[in-house]
């Protein structure tokens, strides 16, 4: 089996020419490929809008369903802004090659919006008809798609801890949405199950994220 440019590149320097004729030669047929280069701009785009599409989508179908009316997403629009801004904000900084302090932005962000989604509310409007697990399940469930679009997007860059973990945080916003959009409990809820499905996601983004092979080791 030949050698890879990732494996020969991970050796000790060729001591003779023949070990560095072999490096160059697989160099040149990696640079023969010319594999699409995706810019981290159009990566961050799409991990946003994937999270945006989700939850526009699922407010599409409860509207449809008369689970919601317009005048219910009316008064939560400024918690959706909120929600958007700091998913955008922490895409942006997740796929930036140079956006360490806009990921320590997002993490701030991310925190803000977990106050405000729980200061937001009182005691439950409507009795609760199913476990609280549930609504966790759900915004876990919802999260997946946007997931498997930021860890495709992470993998044009070298992994970096905070860098997945923010990109998570972006992934997760997608289930806080769809919470204030289907679900009417109080704090202590949301609290308990909202955002421990927030961290959740955060959370699987940076382990699979640690176990996936990158393309590129760009910053």
């Amino acid at each position: 089996m030949r050698p890879t440019l990732d494996s020969l590149l991970s050796q000790a320097y060729p001591a003779d020419a023949a070990s560095l004729e072999r490096t160059l030669a697989v160099a040149r047929k990696e640079l023969a490929l010319r594999r699409t280069v995706r810019r981290w701009r159009s990566q961050a785009v799409w991990v946003f809008s994937s999270t945006v599409a989700m939850g526009l989508l699922v407010a599409s179908v409860l509207l449809v369903l008369r689970q919601v009316t317009f005048a219910a997403l009316w008064s939560r629009a400024p918690l959706f802004l909120m929600l958007w801004i700091t998913g955008a904000v922490c895409a942006w900084g997740a796929l930036s090659p140079r956006g360490q302090r806009l990921r320590a932005v997002g993490v701030l962000m991310s925190a803000v919006s977990a106050a405000a989604l729980v200061l937001s509310r009182a005691a439950p409007q409507v009795e609760a008809t199913l476990p609280g697990w549930v609504c966790t399940a759900s915004h876990v469930g919802v999260g997946l798609g946007p997931l498997i679009v930021s860890l495709l997007a992470l993998r044009s860059a070298a992994f970096r801890p905070l860098r997945a973990l923010v990109a998570g945080l972006s992934v997760g916003t997608t289930g806080a949405v769809v919470g204030e959009l289907a679900c009417a409990q109080g704090w202590v809820h949301v609290a308990g199950y909202h955002l421990t499905a927030w961290v959740l996601i955060a959370v699987v983004e940076l382990v699979v994220s640690r176990s996936l092979k990158s393309r590129s080791f760009a910053p």
